[in-house]
Protein backbone atom coordinates (compact mmCIF):
# COMPACT_ATOMS: atom_id res chain seq x y z
CA UNK A 1 0.00 0.00 0.00
CA UNK A 2 3.03 2.57 0.99
CA UNK A 3 4.05 1.70 -3.19
CA UNK A 4 0.97 2.16 -4.44
CA UNK A 5 -0.28 5.23 -2.67
CA UNK A 6 2.90 6.87 -3.98
CA UNK A 7 2.20 9.85 -6.76
CA UNK A 8 5.15 8.03 -8.70
CA UNK A 9 4.01 5.05 -8.75
CA UNK A 10 -0.15 6.67 -9.96
CA UNK A 11 1.60 8.83 -12.69
CA UNK A 12 3.96 6.05 -13.75
CA UNK A 13 1.03 3.72 -14.12
CA UNK A 14 -1.36 6.05 -15.68
CA UNK A 15 1.33 7.82 -18.24
CA UNK A 16 3.01 4.40 -19.33
CA UNK A 17 0.41 2.91 -21.68
CA UNK A 18 0.56 6.62 -23.22
CA UNK A 19 4.34 7.32 -23.06
CA UNK A 20 5.20 3.92 -24.47
CA UNK A 21 3.32 3.76 -27.94
CA UNK A 22 4.30 7.62 -28.20
CA UNK A 23 7.79 6.11 -27.80
CA UNK A 24 7.47 3.71 -30.58
CA UNK A 25 5.71 5.84 -32.69
CA UNK A 26 8.87 8.57 -32.55
CA UNK A 27 11.37 5.15 -32.94
CA UNK A 28 9.68 4.41 -35.84
CA UNK A 29 8.85 7.90 -37.44
CA UNK A 30 12.75 8.42 -37.22
CA UNK A 31 14.00 4.96 -37.97
CA UNK A 32 12.10 4.63 -41.34
CA UNK A 33 12.38 8.27 -42.10
CA UNK A 34 14.50 8.99 -45.05
CA UNK A 35 18.22 9.46 -44.14
CA UNK A 36 19.90 10.59 -47.73
CA UNK A 37 19.69 14.24 -47.09
CA UNK A 38 22.41 13.50 -43.98
CA UNK A 39 24.19 12.42 -46.69
CA UNK A 40 26.87 14.46 -48.17
CA UNK A 41 27.88 14.79 -52.03
CA UNK A 42 28.92 11.43 -53.55
CA UNK A 43 31.09 10.53 -56.51
CA UNK A 44 30.46 8.05 -59.16
CA UNK A 45 32.59 6.68 -62.01
CA UNK A 46 31.12 5.15 -64.52
CA UNK A 47 33.44 3.34 -67.07
CA UNK A 48 30.10 1.28 -68.45
CA UNK A 49 27.95 4.33 -69.31
CA UNK A 50 24.98 2.62 -69.18
CA UNK A 51 24.42 4.46 -65.74
CA UNK A 52 23.88 8.04 -66.83
CA UNK A 53 21.22 10.75 -64.42
CA UNK A 54 20.23 6.87 -63.23
CA UNK A 55 20.81 7.87 -59.83
CA UNK A 56 19.21 11.54 -60.31
CA UNK A 57 15.66 10.44 -58.51
CA UNK A 58 17.18 8.10 -55.47
CA UNK A 59 17.58 11.28 -53.53
CA UNK A 60 21.35 11.45 -53.02
CA UNK A 61 23.60 14.49 -54.68
CA UNK A 62 25.53 12.63 -57.10
CA UNK A 63 28.55 14.10 -59.51
CA UNK A 64 29.26 12.26 -62.32
CA UNK A 65 33.18 12.15 -63.18
CA UNK A 66 35.27 10.72 -65.70
CA UNK A 67 39.20 9.54 -65.74
CA UNK A 68 41.15 6.80 -63.75
CA UNK A 69 40.10 5.36 -60.24
CA UNK A 70 42.74 7.12 -58.75
CA UNK A 71 41.42 10.54 -60.33
CA UNK A 72 37.93 9.73 -58.71
CA UNK A 73 39.27 9.29 -55.30
CA UNK A 74 41.09 12.52 -55.41
CA UNK A 75 37.97 14.41 -56.50
CA UNK A 76 36.47 12.88 -53.77
CA UNK A 77 38.85 13.77 -51.01
CA UNK A 78 39.03 17.18 -52.56
CA UNK A 79 35.37 17.87 -52.72
CA UNK A 80 34.86 16.75 -49.11
CA UNK A 81 32.52 13.40 -50.87
CA UNK A 82 30.92 11.11 -48.28
CA UNK A 83 31.35 8.92 -51.23
CA UNK A 84 32.89 7.23 -54.46
CA UNK A 85 30.72 4.51 -56.63
CA UNK A 86 33.10 2.65 -58.80
CA UNK A 87 30.92 1.15 -62.03
CA UNK A 88 33.45 -0.95 -63.89
CA UNK A 89 33.04 -1.56 -67.80
CA UNK A 90 30.60 -4.46 -68.56
CA UNK A 91 29.91 -6.45 -70.93
CA UNK A 92 26.04 -7.13 -71.36
CA UNK A 93 26.19 -9.02 -74.69
CA UNK A 94 26.92 -11.99 -73.15
CA UNK A 95 23.74 -13.62 -72.46
CA UNK A 96 24.97 -16.51 -70.36
CA UNK A 97 26.38 -14.03 -67.45
CA UNK A 98 23.84 -13.06 -64.86
CA UNK A 99 26.54 -12.16 -62.30
CA UNK A 100 29.08 -8.80 -62.22
CA UNK A 101 31.62 -7.94 -59.95
CA UNK A 102 33.91 -5.38 -59.76
CA UNK A 103 31.31 -2.36 -58.39
CA UNK A 104 32.93 -0.79 -55.18
CA UNK A 105 31.66 1.64 -52.85
CA UNK A 106 34.45 4.30 -51.21
CA UNK A 107 33.67 6.31 -48.28
CA UNK A 108 35.11 8.24 -45.14
CA UNK A 109 33.54 6.12 -42.54
CA UNK A 110 32.10 2.90 -42.84
CA UNK A 111 28.60 3.01 -44.93
CA UNK A 112 25.12 1.45 -43.81
CA UNK A 113 23.49 -1.48 -44.70
CA UNK A 114 20.77 0.28 -46.16
CA UNK A 115 22.80 2.93 -48.30
CA UNK A 116 24.72 -0.39 -49.82
CA UNK A 117 21.06 -1.97 -50.26
CA UNK A 118 20.17 1.07 -52.32
CA UNK A 119 22.76 0.96 -54.14
CA UNK A 120 22.76 -2.91 -54.78
CA UNK A 121 18.56 -2.42 -55.66
CA UNK A 122 19.80 0.49 -58.15
CA UNK A 123 22.16 -0.37 -60.43
CA UNK A 124 20.67 -4.41 -60.62
CA UNK A 125 17.20 -3.10 -61.55
CA UNK A 126 18.98 -0.64 -64.69
CA UNK A 127 21.19 -3.62 -65.92
CA UNK A 128 18.23 -5.87 -65.80
CA UNK A 129 15.81 -3.72 -67.92
CA UNK A 130 19.13 -2.83 -70.38
CA UNK A 131 19.18 -6.78 -70.89
CA UNK A 132 15.51 -6.93 -70.82
CA UNK A 133 15.47 -3.98 -73.76
CA UNK A 134 17.93 -5.62 -75.75
CA UNK A 135 16.45 -8.76 -75.69
CA UNK A 136 13.13 -7.63 -78.17
CA UNK A 137 10.98 -8.97 -75.40
CA UNK A 138 8.21 -6.78 -74.77
CA UNK A 139 7.82 -5.79 -70.64
CA UNK A 140 4.38 -5.06 -70.85
CA UNK A 141 3.98 -8.79 -72.07
CA UNK A 142 6.67 -9.33 -69.33
CA UNK A 143 4.71 -7.76 -66.14
CA UNK A 144 1.42 -9.20 -67.22
CA UNK A 145 2.93 -12.71 -66.68
CA UNK A 146 3.66 -11.32 -62.81
CA UNK A 147 0.83 -13.57 -60.69
CA UNK A 148 1.40 -12.22 -57.28
CA UNK A 149 -1.12 -14.37 -54.59
CA UNK A 150 -2.46 -13.36 -51.39
CA UNK A 151 -2.82 -16.55 -49.22
CA UNK A 152 -5.14 -16.50 -45.69
CA UNK A 153 -4.65 -19.16 -42.95
CA UNK A 154 -7.02 -20.61 -41.05
CA UNK A 155 -7.51 -22.87 -38.52
CA UNK A 156 -9.63 -26.59 -38.42
CA UNK A 157 -10.42 -28.02 -35.14
CA UNK A 158 -10.86 -31.83 -35.04
CA UNK A 159 -14.52 -31.45 -35.50
CA UNK A 160 -14.34 -29.15 -38.91
CA UNK A 161 -14.95 -26.04 -37.70
CA UNK A 162 -12.44 -23.15 -39.36
CA UNK A 163 -11.93 -19.62 -37.93
CA UNK A 164 -9.39 -17.02 -39.37
CA UNK A 165 -5.59 -16.61 -38.00
CA UNK A 166 -3.54 -14.32 -38.20
CA UNK A 167 0.06 -14.98 -38.27
CA UNK A 168 1.66 -11.47 -37.87
CA UNK A 169 -0.35 -10.50 -35.07
CA UNK A 170 0.00 -13.77 -33.15
CA UNK A 171 3.75 -12.93 -33.94
CA UNK A 172 3.39 -9.49 -32.13
CA UNK A 173 1.46 -10.58 -29.33
CA UNK A 174 3.61 -13.44 -28.24
CA UNK A 175 6.77 -11.36 -28.53
CA UNK A 176 5.05 -8.57 -26.73
CA UNK A 177 3.53 -10.32 -23.81
CA UNK A 178 6.91 -12.82 -23.47
CA UNK A 179 9.03 -9.58 -23.51
CA UNK A 180 6.61 -7.79 -21.06
CA UNK A 181 7.43 -10.76 -18.59
CA UNK A 182 11.01 -10.76 -18.89
CA UNK A 183 11.04 -6.61 -18.22
CA UNK A 184 9.33 -7.30 -15.27
CA UNK A 185 11.43 -10.06 -13.82
CA UNK A 186 14.21 -7.87 -13.72
CA UNK A 187 11.77 -4.38 -12.49
CA UNK A 188 9.79 -6.12 -9.34
CA UNK A 189 13.18 -9.04 -8.60
CA UNK A 190 15.27 -6.08 -8.15
CA UNK A 191 12.83 -4.31 -5.84
CA UNK A 192 12.64 -7.05 -3.82
CA UNK A 193 16.44 -7.38 -3.87
CA UNK A 194 16.54 -3.77 -3.27
CA UNK A 195 14.06 -3.65 0.03
CA UNK A 196 15.69 -6.71 1.67
CA UNK A 197 19.40 -4.95 1.88
CA UNK A 198 17.85 -1.92 2.89
CA UNK A 199 16.04 -3.52 5.64
CA UNK A 200 19.10 -5.60 6.52
CA UNK A 201 21.59 -3.04 5.94
CA UNK A 202 19.42 -0.55 8.71
CA UNK A 203 18.65 -3.72 11.35
CA UNK A 204 15.32 -3.41 11.25
CA UNK A 205 15.18 -7.11 10.22
CA UNK A 206 15.91 -7.56 13.51
CA UNK A 207 13.29 -6.47 15.29
CA UNK A 208 11.03 -7.76 13.02
CA UNK A 209 11.97 -11.06 13.12
CA UNK A 210 11.48 -11.07 16.83
CA UNK A 211 7.78 -10.93 15.76
CA UNK A 212 7.98 -13.28 12.87
CA UNK A 213 9.67 -16.02 11.26
CA UNK A 214 12.17 -15.09 8.54
CA UNK A 215 10.12 -17.46 6.24
CA UNK A 216 6.77 -15.15 6.61
CA UNK A 217 8.79 -11.96 6.29
CA UNK A 218 10.41 -13.42 3.10
CA UNK A 219 6.91 -14.53 1.62
CA UNK A 220 5.47 -10.84 2.55
CA UNK A 221 8.22 -9.34 0.95
CA UNK A 222 7.48 -10.91 -2.24
CA UNK A 223 3.89 -10.81 -1.99
CA UNK A 224 3.72 -7.03 -1.48
CA UNK A 225 5.87 -6.02 -4.08
CA UNK A 226 3.97 -8.70 -6.40
CA UNK A 227 0.51 -7.29 -5.35
CA UNK A 228 2.23 -3.86 -6.48
CA UNK A 229 3.16 -5.38 -9.77
CA UNK A 230 0.00 -6.94 -10.69
CA UNK A 231 -2.01 -4.16 -9.54
CA UNK A 232 -0.50 -1.95 -12.12
CA UNK A 233 -0.31 -5.10 -14.63
CA UNK A 234 -4.20 -5.00 -14.26
CA UNK A 235 -4.69 -1.10 -14.62
CA UNK A 236 -2.97 -1.21 -18.03
CA UNK A 237 -5.04 -4.14 -19.32
CA UNK A 238 -7.82 -2.35 -18.19
CA UNK A 239 -6.77 0.82 -19.54
CA UNK A 240 -5.08 -0.69 -23.19
CA UNK A 241 -8.24 -2.36 -23.02
CA UNK A 242 -10.41 0.41 -22.42
CA UNK A 243 -8.67 2.74 -25.06
CA UNK A 244 -8.75 0.23 -27.79
CA UNK A 245 -12.26 -0.67 -27.63
CA UNK A 246 -13.03 3.41 -27.65
CA UNK A 247 -10.39 4.18 -30.33
CA UNK A 248 -12.33 1.71 -32.40
CA UNK A 249 -15.94 2.82 -31.75
CA UNK A 250 -14.65 5.94 -32.39
CA UNK A 251 -13.00 4.95 -35.87
CA UNK A 252 -15.62 2.65 -37.06
CA UNK A 253 -18.83 4.69 -36.45
CA UNK A 254 -21.83 3.26 -38.03
CA UNK A 255 -19.71 0.17 -39.67
CA UNK A 256 -22.21 -2.51 -38.06
CA UNK A 257 -24.68 -1.07 -39.78
CA UNK A 258 -23.57 -0.48 -42.91
CA UNK A 259 -21.99 -4.34 -42.26
CA UNK A 260 -25.94 -5.25 -41.84
CA UNK A 261 -26.81 -4.07 -44.91
CA UNK A 262 -24.25 -5.58 -46.88
CA UNK A 263 -25.20 -8.74 -45.67
CA UNK A 264 -28.67 -7.62 -47.08
CA UNK A 265 -27.40 -7.46 -50.34
CA UNK A 266 -27.50 -3.73 -50.05
CA UNK A 267 -24.50 -1.37 -51.49
CA UNK A 268 -22.60 0.12 -49.08
CA UNK A 269 -19.22 2.66 -49.29
CA UNK A 270 -17.43 2.05 -45.84
CA UNK A 271 -15.07 4.88 -45.02
CA UNK A 272 -11.70 4.83 -44.42
CA UNK A 273 -12.20 4.68 -40.59
CA UNK A 274 -15.03 1.76 -41.39
CA UNK A 275 -13.10 -0.22 -43.33
CA UNK A 276 -10.10 0.16 -40.57
CA UNK A 277 -11.98 -0.74 -37.87
CA UNK A 278 -13.79 -3.97 -39.57
CA UNK A 279 -10.31 -5.02 -40.32
CA UNK A 280 -8.69 -4.23 -36.78
CA UNK A 281 -12.44 -6.24 -35.34
CA UNK A 282 -11.50 -9.01 -37.90
CA UNK A 283 -7.43 -9.43 -36.79
CA UNK A 284 -8.86 -9.34 -32.98
CA UNK A 285 -11.54 -12.22 -33.72
CA UNK A 286 -8.09 -14.39 -35.10
CA UNK A 287 -7.02 -14.74 -31.80
CA UNK A 288 -8.40 -16.26 -28.08
CA UNK A 289 -8.20 -12.26 -26.26
CA UNK A 290 -9.59 -14.47 -23.09
CA UNK A 291 -6.85 -17.30 -22.71
CA UNK A 292 -4.02 -15.21 -23.72
CA UNK A 293 -4.76 -12.74 -21.02
CA UNK A 294 -5.25 -15.73 -18.48
CA UNK A 295 -2.05 -17.59 -19.23
CA UNK A 296 -0.45 -13.89 -18.98
CA UNK A 297 -1.92 -13.11 -15.42
CA UNK A 298 -0.70 -16.51 -14.62
CA UNK A 299 2.47 -17.09 -16.28
CA UNK A 300 3.40 -13.51 -14.98
CA UNK A 301 2.56 -13.98 -11.14
CA UNK A 302 4.60 -17.47 -11.73
CA UNK A 303 7.24 -16.50 -13.20
CA UNK A 304 7.19 -13.36 -10.77
CA UNK A 305 7.33 -15.71 -7.46
CA UNK A 306 9.72 -18.09 -8.98
CA UNK A 307 12.42 -15.86 -9.32
CA UNK A 308 11.04 -12.85 -7.10
CA UNK A 309 11.82 -15.93 -3.89
CA UNK A 310 15.52 -16.21 -5.77
CA UNK A 311 16.36 -12.35 -5.71
CA UNK A 312 15.15 -11.83 -2.03
CA UNK A 313 17.75 -15.23 -1.16
CA UNK A 314 20.13 -12.74 -2.68
CA UNK A 315 19.58 -10.16 -1.37
CA UNK A 316 19.36 -11.84 2.59
CA UNK A 317 22.95 -13.20 1.80
CA UNK A 318 24.92 -9.67 1.20
CA UNK A 319 25.78 -6.39 2.44
CA UNK A 320 25.39 -4.25 -0.36
CA UNK A 321 24.30 -4.44 -4.22
CA UNK A 322 28.01 -4.89 -5.13
CA UNK A 323 28.45 -8.31 -3.36
CA UNK A 324 25.45 -9.37 -4.82
CA UNK A 325 26.65 -9.35 -8.61
CA UNK A 326 28.64 -12.50 -8.24
CA UNK A 327 25.04 -14.64 -7.56
CA UNK A 328 23.02 -13.19 -10.06
CA UNK A 329 24.45 -15.01 -12.84
CA UNK A 330 22.79 -18.53 -12.08
CA UNK A 331 19.46 -16.48 -11.94
CA UNK A 332 20.05 -14.06 -14.87
CA UNK A 333 20.90 -17.09 -17.37
CA UNK A 334 17.91 -18.63 -17.59
CA UNK A 335 15.48 -15.35 -18.32
CA UNK A 336 18.58 -14.65 -21.16
CA UNK A 337 18.63 -17.75 -22.66
CA UNK A 338 14.57 -17.76 -22.73
CA UNK A 339 14.52 -14.41 -24.37
CA UNK A 340 16.99 -14.94 -26.96
CA UNK A 341 15.48 -18.19 -27.45
CA UNK A 342 11.89 -16.46 -28.30
CA UNK A 343 13.26 -15.72 -31.72
CA UNK A 344 13.51 -19.34 -32.81
CA UNK A 345 10.34 -20.17 -31.03
CA UNK A 346 8.30 -17.63 -33.16
CA UNK A 347 9.57 -19.41 -36.03
CA UNK A 348 8.65 -22.25 -35.28
CA UNK A 349 5.89 -22.56 -32.20
CA UNK A 350 5.46 -26.15 -32.10
CA UNK A 351 9.25 -27.19 -32.69
CA UNK A 352 11.18 -29.58 -30.27
CA UNK A 353 13.09 -26.43 -29.01
CA UNK A 354 10.03 -24.40 -28.48
CA UNK A 355 8.08 -26.93 -26.58
CA UNK A 356 10.76 -28.24 -24.07
CA UNK A 357 12.07 -24.57 -23.05
CA UNK A 358 8.22 -23.96 -22.50
CA UNK A 359 7.85 -26.51 -20.02
CA UNK A 360 11.22 -25.76 -17.97
CA UNK A 361 9.50 -23.61 -15.01
CA UNK A 362 12.36 -21.30 -15.36
CA UNK A 363 11.99 -20.28 -19.71
CA UNK A 364 8.11 -21.43 -19.41
CA UNK A 365 6.59 -18.00 -18.77
CA UNK A 366 8.06 -16.46 -21.68
CA UNK A 367 8.65 -19.16 -24.17
CA UNK A 368 4.97 -20.25 -23.33
CA UNK A 369 3.33 -16.70 -24.17
CA UNK A 370 5.01 -16.94 -27.35
CA UNK A 371 3.63 -20.01 -28.37
CA UNK A 372 0.00 -19.47 -26.87
CA UNK A 373 -1.21 -16.67 -29.82
CA UNK A 374 -0.11 -19.38 -32.39
CA UNK A 375 -2.08 -22.13 -30.49
CA UNK A 376 -0.90 -25.21 -28.23
CA UNK A 377 -2.46 -28.00 -27.53
CA UNK A 378 -4.08 -28.14 -23.63
CA UNK A 379 -2.57 -30.75 -22.39
CA UNK A 380 0.81 -29.41 -22.85
CA UNK A 381 -0.45 -25.70 -21.30
CA UNK A 382 -1.59 -27.95 -18.49
CA UNK A 383 1.61 -29.30 -18.12
CA UNK A 384 3.44 -26.26 -18.24
CA UNK A 385 1.49 -24.65 -15.59
CA UNK A 386 1.42 -27.76 -13.11
CA UNK A 387 5.15 -27.90 -13.61
CA UNK A 388 5.56 -24.14 -13.02
CA UNK A 389 3.65 -24.61 -9.81
CA UNK A 390 6.23 -26.95 -8.73
CA UNK A 391 8.87 -25.27 -9.68
CA UNK A 392 7.99 -21.54 -7.71
CA UNK A 393 6.82 -23.98 -4.84
CA UNK A 394 10.96 -25.71 -4.76
CA UNK A 395 12.49 -22.25 -5.03
CA UNK A 396 10.58 -20.66 -2.57
CA UNK A 397 11.26 -23.53 -0.13
CA UNK A 398 14.95 -23.39 -1.41
CA UNK A 399 15.31 -19.37 -0.67
CA UNK A 400 13.40 -19.53 2.52
CA UNK A 401 15.81 -21.90 3.99
CA UNK A 402 18.98 -19.03 2.74
CA UNK A 403 17.31 -16.04 3.88
CA UNK A 404 16.11 -17.37 7.51
CA UNK A 405 20.30 -17.78 8.38
CA UNK A 406 21.38 -15.08 6.02
CA UNK A 407 18.96 -11.96 7.00
CA UNK A 408 20.71 -11.79 10.37
CA UNK A 409 23.91 -12.59 9.13
CA UNK A 410 26.54 -9.06 8.94
CA UNK A 411 29.85 -8.66 7.69
CA UNK A 412 30.54 -12.37 6.42
CA UNK A 413 32.31 -12.80 3.25
CA UNK A 414 29.89 -14.74 1.44
CA UNK A 415 30.58 -17.53 -1.02
CA UNK A 416 28.66 -20.08 -3.14
CA UNK A 417 29.99 -22.65 -0.07
CA UNK A 418 28.38 -20.55 2.67
CA UNK A 419 25.64 -20.38 0.83
CA UNK A 420 25.21 -24.42 0.18
CA UNK A 421 25.83 -24.36 4.64
CA UNK A 422 23.26 -22.09 5.00
CA UNK A 423 21.17 -24.07 2.81
CA UNK A 424 21.84 -27.30 5.02
CA UNK A 425 21.59 -25.75 8.40
CA UNK A 426 19.58 -26.56 10.54
CA UNK A 427 17.79 -23.60 12.77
Amino acid sequence: MTRVKKKSFLLATLLTPLILPAIVFVIVYFGTKDKTSNLDEIIVLDESGYFTDVFAESGYDFEYVTGTLDDAKATMKERGAFGLLAIPSLDLDDKSKTSYTGFAFYSKTNPSFRVLEDFEKTISSTLESIKLERSGLDQEVLKSLDARVSLESFNLTDEGEESKSNAGLSYAIGYGTGFLIYIFIFVYGSQIMQSVLDEKSSRIVEVIVSSVRPFQLMMGKVLGVGAVGFTQLLIWVVLIGGLSTVGISILGAGSEQAMEAMSQGQNVDLTQGQEMATQIQEMINTIPIGKIVFSFLFFFLGAYFLYGALYAAVGSAVDSIQDAQQFMLPIVLPILAAIMSMFFVLEDPNGGLAVTLSLIPFTSPIIMMARIPFGVPDWQLALSMILLIVGFIGTIWMAGRIYRVGILMHGVKVNWKTIIKWFTMKV
